[in-house]
């Protein structure tokens, strides 16, 4: 997979960046909106990773790229750096066509998400602040 990064490896990334949740929190001038956000975002992980395998899976680009950019904005709100950058990847394979590499990539995608969600969880239960 490495082949088909660009300059910067995802997996190098920090898996969540509490700082962001943080700084989401100052946005919305709302700290607990901003764990309410990443927890929403945590329990649809599952199911826009399912999205974005089933769109990729049935090479359909218009919703492969429709998932993997939705994943990829959700991702960068919370600070989920490393998913974001995996996320980024697959949308420049949909966008070329590379679906050869694009479904090995399913299979990185798979263990960042179940990573956000442990990490998060510790977020959104308070164990780790931001």
């Amino acid at each position: 997979m490495s082949a088909h990064l660009s300059v910067l490896d995802p997996l190098a990334l920090p898996v969540l960046d509490p700082r962001h949740v943080r700084d989401l929190g100052e946005e919305l001038d709302s700290p607990a909106g901003a764990h309410a956000f990443l927890g929403t975002y945590l329990e649809m992980l599952p199911d826009r990773l399912l999205r974005v395998s089933n769109a990729v899976s049935a090479g359909d680009e218009e919703a492969a790229m429709d998932r993997a950019l939705s994943l990829k904005v959700t991702s960068t709100m919370v600070g989920a750096l490393q998913l974001a950058a995996l996320a980024e990847t697959m949308e420049a394979l949909v966008c070329r066509g590379d679906w050869a590499a694009a479904e090995p990539l399913l299979e990185v995608l798979a263990p960042a998400v179940a990573a956000v969600r442990k990490a998060g969880a510790a977020v959104v239960n308070g164990l780790l602040h931001p």
